[in-house]
């Protein structure tokens, strides 16, 4: 298969991925595989976000929010939030902390991201803050289109083995 097809497949499998995931993934080395990236740039089959150390992938045609829900899907802490979150309708920041093992402040800087990026959604309780997903439906949606695994582990209900 030529390489420039198994790369287009790659960031279509896994929209928002980066670029040294695909080389670990493909097995190309860093400047040919800079080569197949600006030749699917140029023929408008995918498009990058590029941020400071930082490019991610997407596939033409993802719409924007899409793409901002596939970007924190493919990080491990944001992943697991959202599909804790999905399991739990709402929790607190002392639930997360506890299913994602992780310090307060690596939680609390998770779930301002997420805020920001209108994922998820805050509801001001006492004595403590509730989160949960925003849009439920959209992020099934997405996690069924480009994560099956996932969402197969999630029915499951064993979301403690979310590594892929």
């Amino acid at each position: 298969m030529d390489r420039s097809k198994i790369v287009l497949e790659v960031i279509e499998k896994n929209p928002g991925i980066r670029f040294n995931e695909i080389m670990r993934m493909t097995d190309i080395r860093n400047g040919t595989l800079s080569y197949y990236v600006k030749k699917l740039e140029d023929e408008r089959a995918i498009k990058l976000e590029r941020s400071p150390r930082v490019t991610r992938l997407y596939p033409v045609g993802i719409a924007e929010d899409e793409a901002n829900i596939c970007k924190y899907l493919t990080m491990e802490s944001q992943r697991k939030l959202i599909v804790f979150l999905l399991n739990n309708k709402d929790a607190t920041s002392v639930e997360i902390r506890e299913f994602l093992k992780k310090s307060p402040s690596v939680v609390s800087v998770n779930l301002s991201t997420l805020f920001k990026a209108k994922i998820i959604s805050k509801k001001y309780d006492i004595p403590s803050n509730k989160y949960s997903i925003r849009n439920p439906i959209q992020i099934k949606g997405i996690l069924n289109e480009y994560y099956p695994n996932l969402l197969d582990k999630l029915s499951n209900n064993t979301v403690e083995m979310l590594d892929f």
